[in-house]
């Protein structure tokens, strides 16, 4: 597969979709199934059989930067590599996989390098060994990120990248959230999560509130741990960013902003509003205050009240639907008599 792959790369007339992606599904297809005898040095076979690929790997990624499809087949390549010999077998290769994506993600601004680095930090991440050089790639793919993520209309135009920069940042705050929740990035994370709970695309919308959500989670779980400069660092982006967070919220139960997750899974708007709420509750009731100015009064009032109940989740999540009911009847309502 390998001379193969070398000699394909060599031709001038090389087609990625013909002579490259197949020798990948197929190189691909060994690491998952083929039980391979330990080698003879040592080390695990599979890291050696990525060793003698890397070169051909980068090669295929600095020649055709813009093809996605490659990129998918590369990073899928990594990730059964990665699983298939396990972390410990693959840490040599960590360093140098992460540096390649963060490369490759420079150049061609393509979202499976983001899918497989949330990979190594699935893997990776609760390791405190690792804390730092993960921290590094996750902050390098984000400055790159927000070079070209400016506004909603640059997000609009790469929803495959919003949904995974957020998976990827949301994994980094569930498996090593300390140097991302000490660090600057974590408010421009917020900042940039406000604008993308805007776009109508599902996925992308679901990845920015799983990020929300996730980071939420880890403030109430800090609640039982001594970490107390965490617990101020995390807590001051959300008293930043949560007027916005709310606002958007509420503007999507509202049918103002696309409603996607309303209660389902892990990433929903019931979720990220029941979990807030916990958090700190003056401050929500705060925000929901000027979030549901102009809310129907009645629906207004019953939400409110909510807040300060104490309902378990799933009646909570009732009551996000009924709200989001009765704003979607009175919308109704009112475009039917404004016709007359």
């Amino acid at each position: 597969i390998g001379n193969r792959l070398a000699e394909k790369l060599g031709n001038a007339t090389c087609n990625p979709k013909q002579d490259i992606l197949p020798e990948l599904d197929r190189l691909t297809a060994v690491l998952r199934f083929m039980t391979i005898p330990k080698s003879a040095s040592g080390s695990h076979p599979i890291v050696e059989i990525i060793q003698s690929s890397w070169s051909l790997l980068d090669a295929a990624s600095n020649r055709f930067p813009q093809d996605n499809a490659l990129a998918e087949k590369i990073c899928r390549l990594h990730k059964h590599a990665l699983r298939a010999c396990g972390a410990v077998a693959y840490a040599p290769m960590l360093e140098p996989l992460m540096s390649q994506l963060v490369r490759s993600y420079e150049r061609s601004h393509q979202a499976p390098f983001l899918y497989a680095a949330s990979i190594c930090v699935t893997e990776y991440g609760r390791d405190p060994n690792y804390s730092r050089q993960l921290f590094n790639m996750i902050n390098a793919m984000a400055t790159v990120s927000f070079s070209f993520l400016r506004n909603l209309e640059d997000l609009t135009r790469h929803p495959d990248v919003v949904e995974e920069l957020f998976y990827l940042m949301g994994r980094m705050i569930t498996h090593c959230p300390e140097p991302l929740v000490m660090s600057p990035l974590l408010h421009s994370l917020f900042q940039c999560a406000v604008v993308g709970m805007q776009l109508d695309h599902r996925d992308a919308n679901k990845g920015t509130l799983h990020f929300i959500e996730n980071s939420i989670s880890y403030g109430l779980s800090l609640r039982e741990q001594n970490k107390r400069e965490c617990q101020q660092a995390l807590e001051q982006v959300l008293v930043t960013e949560g007027q916005s967070i709310v606002n958007n919220l509420m503007l999507s139960l509202m049918g103002d902003l696309p409603a996607y997750i309303i209660d389902a899974g892990h990433g929903s708007i019931a979720g990220i509003l029941w979990k807030m709420n916990l958090l700190n509750t003056a401050m929500v009731a705060q925000w929901m205050t000027v979030a549901l100015a102009n809310a129907p009064e009645r629906a207004r009032t019953d939400l409110m009240s909510v807040l300060d109940s104490g309902l378990p989740r799933e009646d909570f999540n009732m009551a996000v639907r009924a709200f989001m009911s009765a704003c979607r009847r009175a919308r109704r309502f009112s475009r039917h008599y404004a016709t007359f």
